[in-house]
């Protein structure tokens, strides 16, 4: 085959310039970078050294809720992580599968609403860090526990 009758049949395959294959590389480089920076998952280096040291093997999952806990207020400590992680999932599998909404599980032991202060404004606090990490398909429901 000769080369003109490559250059005219329209099948023939060209060669790629070279602008446009870097231009195409400096594109996926970007996208590629973007994708990095976006990815927001907190790691053990995120959460306190406290917290790190009792719970080494901690889950993006999980160091979320610690600091959207400490966002919310309620400081996890080393010695607290098992218990507020526990509170946490545990209001997740009860949205999901009590039948309740956020509301009527944050109540106090005469079904009381639980109140905004000391042990009750901590618990709503770990319950809504929860929320938001555990099950974010629920989070219109934080609003249910009234925080301060």
């Amino acid at each position: 085959m000769t080369t003109a009758s490559r250059a005219t049949r329209p099948y023939a395959v060209r060669p790629a310039s070279r602008l446009g294959l870097a231009a195409g590389a400096g594109l996926l480089l970007l996208v590629l970078g973007l994708a990095a920076c976006s990815s927001s998952d907190p790691t053990l280096a995120d959460v306190p050294s406290d917290v790190a040291s009792a719970r080494p093997t901690i889950s993006a999952e999980e160091a979320k809720f610690v600091l959207a806990a400490q966002k919310l207020g309620a400081k996890v400590t080393g010695a607290s992580v098992d218990d507020d992680i526990q509170t946490g999932t545990t209001t997740c599998w009860a949205l999901k599968n009590g039948g309740v909404n956020l509301g009527q599980i944050a109540v106090d032991g005469e079904d009381r609403p639980l109140p905004d202060t000391g042990d009750g404004l901590r618990t709503k606090q770990l319950m809504a860090a929860g929320v938001q990490a555990f099950c974010p398909d629920y989070d219109a429901q934080i609003a249910q526990l009234e925080l301060p």
